[in-house]
């Protein structure tokens, strides 16, 4: 990730003061860790191709949540995130309904928390719950970052309080082992402000207590580029092919932040101090213009020849990122590994995934079904939503073998 850290960690971190090989018993795979001024660096080597971990992911789902027509509490809709509790129950967040849907676990629907409301345990109009998060006991966190809220739900449904994040703090990322908040901002586009071109806004980052009071500002960083034409049209706002990402998580008692122009994860103290960097090698490409006709024409497929021609006029001034980004998403799991996604170069397979320990080294490569958007990745399974040729939304169990490691 690349991000605009303060001066004086930037100036601390070129001051190298101890260093270390390790790779034995990672099936050679070579990382250097060296201590600077109190900041630990990770270098890594980019793993061989066919260098896979032991760990094992079944061949099919274990358990597969959703349906076409029936029951409508199983017609999924708008899924925009799911856990599993301790007591193996599954709570989905259903954007399309405003609920927070549970299942057993054989996948039996047990009850639905929330609904569309201003009331206690409710949600908004618009994409909420857009997240669930664990909380500390046994407890949930759901956020309505549109209406400001976050509700924090016992493991009966009950919901406890509601509060509204200080400042402009909208979204919750995710919540810390002691109950303190990763909180964001929303990146927003004034018309008649603008002109045409690209641009890339800042979002600011804070640690918020419990009770939701904001403890740590941690700065702005870099979202993703946006394509910007404003004119007597009015605004619209095209994400370009190929943009970074910004990038916000947990990883044990540390956040990650920053962005995906370089394969490099920057973790914070809550504090805002600069505590581990992790890098590793890759291949630096840039897009071409016929990487970017391609993907503007596998967006458009299912309009007509005229709103393809009519898109393709309007972006034809779109200028071209300078380099693809360095990876995909980033997820942390029950014990504490960082897994990386591999980007998806333009007419490429579903990459690999890289996994690191908790102290940044490579461990090796995993490949991950390929149509599961993954929420959660427990001790023995992954947890996430993918769609069928119907396009049906099902919320799916897939089961996860470790022994092999």
């Amino acid at each position: 990730m690349k991000i605009a850290p303060r001066p004086a960690l930037l100036a601390a971190a070129v001051v190298a003061v101890a260093c270390e090989s390790t790779g034995g018993g990672r099936s050679g795979l070579e990382s250097a860790a060296r201590d600077s001024a109190g900041i630990t660096i990770v270098e890594n080597q980019e793993p061989a191709s066919e260098t896979r971990l032991g760990w094992l992911i079944g061949e099919a789902p274990i358990l597969s949540i959703g349906a076409l027509e029936g029951d409508p509490a199983y017609e999924l809709y708008q899924v925009m995130d799911a856990r599993k509790l301790p007591d193996g129950r599954i709570v989905v967040a259903n954007g399309g309904s405003g609920e927070l849907r549970v299942f057993d676990e054989s996948g039996t629907h047990l009850e639905s928390w929330g609904g569309r409301g201003e009331g206690p345990g409710e949600f908004g109009e618009v994409l909420a719950p857009f997240s669930v998060e664990h909380w500390p006991g046994d407890s949930i966190a759901a956020s309505d970052p549109f209406a400001r809220r976050v509700t924090i739900f016992d493991a009966q449904g009950e919901p406890g309080r509601t509060f509204v994040p200080e400042e402009a703090y909208y979204r919750l990322i995710g919540v810390l082992p002691n109950g303190r908040m990763f909180l964001s901002t929303l990146a927003t586009f004034m018309v008649g402000t603008m002109g045409t071109g690209m641009v890339r806004r800042e979002l600011e980052y804070a640690i918020a207590a419990p009770e939701g009071s904001v403890q740590t500002a941690l700065g702005a960083y870099p979202e993703s580029e946006r394509y910007i034409i404003d004119d007597d049209r009015g605004m619209r706002v095209y994400p370009p092919p190929f943009a970074h990402s910004a990038l916000a998580g947990i990883w044990g008692d540390l956040i990650v932040l920053g962005t995906n122009d370089l394969y490099e994860l920057r973790a914070y103290a809550t504090d805002g101090t600069l505590a581990k960097i992790v890098r590793r090698e890759h291949d630096v490409r840039s897009p071409t213009p016929s990487d970017r006709d391609a993907h503007l024409d596998e967006l458009y497929a299912d309009r007509t020849e005229q709103q393809r021609a009519r898109a393709r006029a309007e972006l034809e001034d779109m200028p071209l990122l300078e380099t693809f980004p360095a990876f995909g998403r980033v997820l942390t799991d029950s014990r504490g590994h960082l897994w990386v996604e591999d980007y998806q170069l333009p007419g490429a397979s579903p990459p690999p995934w890289t996994v690191f320990d908790p102290e940044g080294r490579v461990l090796g490569l995993m490949d991950l079904p390929p149509d599961l958007n993954v929420f959660e990745i427990g001790e023995d399974y992954l947890l996430g939503t993918a769609s069928d040729d119907f396009g049906i939304e099902r919320v799916q169990l897939w089961p996860l073998d470790r022994s092999g490691f």
